[in-house]
């Protein structure tokens, strides 16, 4: 079951500009930067707190190899990447997508082992095909550690 939105995620080609730009104008803290360079993927990330309680994201990404890339030179600075979901059991979700025909997938898409990808940081994340979704990006999250 989906619980809430849990971040919009907007590419940059320079996440430290951003990062500053992004916080002098809704408030909070600078956000640490991971980064992810797994096979076909290779990026910069952060994650913006948003509202009162902290649950929401606003996530910058900073794209150098695979997704990302092409839409940031299409788009320009501030493109809508993907929309993020969370939801309390994404293994039960999984096998909701999965009986419905709809093979969740990595952040390259790629074919997953198992029910869902493990983030350094302990969360759990998958995200649908583009051709089942209409087209958009989206990801699914269990918060795990909070």
């Amino acid at each position: 079951m989906i619980t809430n939105l849990h971040h919009v995620a907007i590419l940059t080609s320079n996440i430290e500009e951003a990062i500053q730009f992004y916080t002098n104008l809704l408030g909070g803290q600078s956000p640490r930067i991971a980064e992810v360079d797994r096979p076909g993927v290779k990026l910069k990330s952060a994650m913006l707190p948003i509202g009162p309680t902290g649950d929401t994201y606003l996530q910058l990404i900073e794209p150098s190899e695979g997704p990302g890339v092409a839409e940031l030179e299409r788009g320009g600075e501030g493109t809508l990447f993907e929309v993020g979901f969370q939801v309390d059991d994404l293994a039960g979700f999984h096998d909701q997508m999965d009986a419905g025909n709809i093979r969740p997938q990595g952040l390259a898409g790629d074919s997953i082992e198992g029910k869902y990808i493990e983030s350094k940081f302990g969360n759990r994340y998958f995200f649908l095909p583009k051709d089942k979704t209409r087209g958009a990006r989206l990801e699914f999250v269990q918060v795990i550690n909070k």
